[in-house]
């Protein structure tokens, strides 16, 4: 492989591409969904069930050099070019908040869970299933996805649960303390994704 591997999936890790991809045409549209799942695509973004194929991350990149720019592509979110050799527009592919729209996004708890001791996320189960009126703990950085970790860029807050979205898969909900970044008030309404959860509120909270 011509560049260095900075991907934090595996070089074997499966993605899906297509018929055409795989038969030379440019990849144009790449789909980093929130469950983590790659998928690249040509101009014409074939979605027919006989034209997927499944391959490994890395033999994308030996493919084509320019994926490697997109690495740190975070999870719910697509990039895509006009041709082989243009530059990445990166977009939002998720009704969850972005820093260049909201000053913050919402970390994954179940990522951030590997690294972090006190942070131990309720089981699948639990987190998929969330009633109305529920409290759960969700971690907000106010930084760029992309940007260079630091102190004071996260604060861990209460949001209550407002609304379940079945089709999105994921939660509406209003933010039940007071934060210290401004950009943030009590009483925002956001949406948030299972993943994002890192606690929940009993009864005693």
């Amino acid at each position: 492989m011509s560049v260095a591997w900075k991907f934090p999936d595996a070089p074997n890790t499966a993605c899906f591409t297509t018929t055409e991809v795989l038969n030379g045409a440019p990849i144009v549209l790449v789909s980093h969904d929130y469950e983590g799942d790659w998928q690249f695509h040509a101009a014409s973004n074939e979605t027919m069930l006989s034209s997927v194929k499944i391959v490994c991350l890395a033999d994308m990149i030996r493919r084509d050099d320019l994926l490697a720019e997109l690495h740190g592509l975070p999870c719910g979110w697509g990039a895509q070019r006009d041709d082989w050799a243009g530059h990445w527009e990166r977009f939002k592919d998720k009704p969850f908040p972005a820093f260049a729209e909201q000053g913050y996004y919402l970390e994954d708890a179940v990522w951030l869970s590997r690294y972090l001791t006190d942070i131990e996320p309720p089981p699948a189960a639990v987190r998929d299933a969330l009633p109305i009126g529920a409290c759960v703990k969700l971690v907000f950085r106010f930084a760029a996805e992309d940007g260079a970790r630091g102190d004071g860029q996260c604060e861990r807050m209460w949001v209550q649960v407002t609304g379940i979205d079945e089709y999105e898969g994921c939660y509406s909900g209003t933010i039940a303390n007071h934060p210290q970044h401004a950009v943030a008030s009590y009483g925002d309404l956001l949406a948030f994704h299972p993943l994002h959860v890192a606690d929940i509120a009993s009864e005693q909270d």
